[in-house]
């Protein structure tokens, strides 16, 4: 009698522990996409950052980033507010869309009082890694810096707009 209690004891546990087993491989293949990202790059006019992105919808996210660069005997520090609209059709493997226009202003404590102040405006693209969770962020357009025409590299020095370039890592924990 002990020996068939054993048999059916033995037997639910393989098929319980073989129930949990493949429960847990489903779950695990099931992507979570974090709300909330880490950031690290390198852009025009945020020099070398870090930062902090959420998405607040599928349409919209902030970020906050502090950088510097390197100067003569120093670093330039900078930091940045922005505003990600998403547009285009969702990606398949997050259900979030990729594509967006960025909207921002850069602070600069270090700059002449008529300079502190960037206002940013790019488009680009969030391209994933395998993990959907992390991936890099390219982005191109415009910023704008007063009085700043006398620069050399300026892109239209009328209206002080110069390039703006992003190349940035995102990732989440």
């Amino acid at each position: 009698m002990l020996a068939a209690i054993t048999l059916v004891i033995m037997k639910y546990s393989i098929i319980t522990t073989t129930f949990i087993f493949f429960s847990l491989n489903v779950s695990a293949q099931n992507d979570k996409i974090s709300k909330t990202r880490f950031v690290t790059g390198l852009s025009a006019p945020e020099l070398l950052h870090v930062g902090v992105t959420y998405r607040v919808a599928n349409a919209s996210q902030f970020g906050l980033n502090a950088g510097g660069g390197p100067t003569l005997g120093g670093i330039w520090p900078a930091i940045s507010l922005e505003h990600r609209l998403y547009f285009g059709e969702n990606n398949e493997r997050t259900n979030q869309k990729a594509w967006f226009c960025r909207q921002g202003t850069t602070f600069f404590p270090s700059a002449q009082s008529s300079q502190q102040f960037t206002f940013n405006l790019t488009a680009g693209k969030d391209i994933l890694f395998k993990n959907s969770n992390n991936g890099i962020t390219i982005d191109a357009g415009v910023f704008y810096l007063p009085k700043s025409e006398s620069s050399s590299i300026i892109l239209v020095r009328s209206l002080n707009l110069w390039p703006a370039l992003r190349f940035e890592f995102y990732f989440s924990l």
